[in-house]
């Protein structure tokens, strides 16, 4: 099944959005594109536009001398109007946005979500609390160091697709799910938080217990009652150490 990018739009550098179209069309097998723009600003629907617009104008300038870009040119052509393939993303806190990501995408499997173009904490939020829902594939293009060499400058090559994707290419695009602890680390972090929920509640209760069989002088049930509240306390600690270490690793 043909995949879906959902290109999440932040940066004004329409050559940033032409790498990732040209490498996600021809290389990724994506044939269906929206464009995730911040909730606070899809009022502004005509600025959205105009990036859009210059992404294509960049697609069409580059194509008077390279024509690897002509499959993702018309990949962008053959796309619906702009109204129907803007997906709202709440960016100063994308979790809330992720029930409308689902709706959209039910079959999440296909769905490439790519923020290059964020700034840190919107691409950090985005990864965190997507990967964590099932929103597994979020991707990021990123360009090998020696493209911002001198040596590279002084050949005379851009940061553009015709010129890093070569004998040797110099770039990757990352996919945080197949990092290999990504989602473990997610998923481990929810479990543990779960446990403390859990054990704080516990706690609580037995804190209380304490304290009114005190108030009844009943010291020997208020000493078992402190025994396992220590415990319980004791493997709330232990629980944390051990996804600390864990982590670490």
């Amino acid at each position: 099944m043909a995949k879906q990018l959902l290109l999440v739009i932040q940066s004004d550098n329409p050559g940033l959005y032409v790498n990732i179209l040209t490498h996600c069309i021809q290389v990724r097998g994506v044939r269906d594109v929206y464009f995730g723009v911040n909730e606070g600003a899809v009022g502004k629907l005509s600025e959205v536009k105009d990036q859009i617009r210059r992404i294509m104008s960049k697609f069409e300038e580059l194509l008077t001398d390279h024509n690897e870009y002509q499959i993702a040119y018309n990949s962008m052509l053959s796309l619906a109007p702009i109204e129907e393939r803007i997906i709202k993303i709440l960016f100063v806190n994308p979790e809330v946005s992720i029930k409308n990501i689902k709706r959209n995408f039910p079959d999440l499997n296909n769905l490439i979500v790519d923020i290059s173009g964020c700034n840190k904490k919107v691409s950090s939020d985005i990864i965190s609390s997507y990967i964590s829902s099932g929103i597994q594939h979020v991707c990021c293009f990123e360009l090998d160091d020696r493209v911002y060499s001198k040596e590279w400058r002084t050949k005379g090559l851009t940061k553009m697709y015709h010129n890093i994707r070569q004998d040797i290419i110099c770039y990757e695009y990352i996919d945080f799910s197949e990092s290999g602890t990504t989602i473990e680390s997610f998923n481990r972090m929810r479990s543990q938080g779960k446990v403390i929920k859990l054990l704080l509640v516990v706690s609580i209760l037995l804190g209380v217990m304490v304290f009114v069989l005190i108030q009844q002088q009943q010291s020997v049930l208020a000493q078992y009652a402190a025994v396992t509240l220590a415990l319980i306390t004791g493997l709330g600690l232990f629980n944390d150490i051990f996804g600390v270490v864990d982590r670490l690793k």
